[in-house]
């Protein structure tokens, strides 16, 4: 990381410069992802929705078989 003030290179894990003195900026963690399986979210809400369809339609369009 180099030095704001001086623009000396420095290890990442000291806090001050190490010509100058001056207190270095702390680095910023990377951040985190959510993993869902490797899907957007919305891919997985495409799944639900298209086997809901299915089951509906299986239910709703079977043939009824009652006995007379």
């Amino acid at each position: 990381m180099d030095c704001p003030n001086c623009k000396t290179w420095n290890p990442d894990d000291k806090e001050v410069c190490w010509r100058c003195q001056t207190p270095l900026p702390k680095p910023k963690p990377p951040k985190k992802r959510t993993q869902t399986g490797g899907f957007p979210s919305w891919m997985w809400m495409l799944i639900a929705a298209f086997f809901a369809m299915t089951l509906l339609g299986q239910c709703l369009f079977s043939p009824l078989n009652v006995p007379q």
